[in-house]
């Protein structure tokens, strides 16, 4: 069930309204709507990084022993670690904008995993994620 908020507004900011209050019925959709909207613009202005560093080195000291298991690569600078997640947050970010294009290509509002798969063939075998 749907669920609807009341919302007064003074009847002075109204143009065509006689009565000092009115109850305007607005949709939860539309405030769910505005709240993404300015979660979105939120994002957009921020520069911080978005993905938990601890988790982000543990995942990058794993590739790491799985590429070069004989090897003794232990640690990490911190530089290098903030290189390599600035990257991999400029590269996810460019690949689901190019992949919402698709999707709204496709006439839908809604991401999808083909969405996705087509976006890494477009790319090629010279992309860094298809080697």
């Amino acid at each position: 069930m749907r669920q609807i908020h009341v919302i007064s507004i003074d009847s002075s900011r109204t143009a065509h309204s006689d009565k000092s209050r009115t109850d305007v019925l607005v949709d939860r959709r539309k405030i769910q709507k505005a709240h993404i909207l300015k979660e979105i613009r939120y994002f957009r202005k921020s520069v911080e990084l978005l993905i938990p560093k601890l988790p982000f080195a543990r995942i990058v000291k794993e590739i790491m022993t799985d590429l070069f298991p004989r090897s003794d690569v232990r640690r990490v600078q911190p530089l290098a670690l903030e290189a390599l997640q600035e990257a991999a947050e400029a590269y996810l970010v460019q690949f689901f904008e190019d992949c919402v294009l698709l999707s709204q290509h496709g006439k839908r509002v809604t991401l999808q995993i083909q969405d996705m798969i087509l976006m890494r063939r477009l790319r090629g075998r010279d992309d860094i994620i298809n080697k």
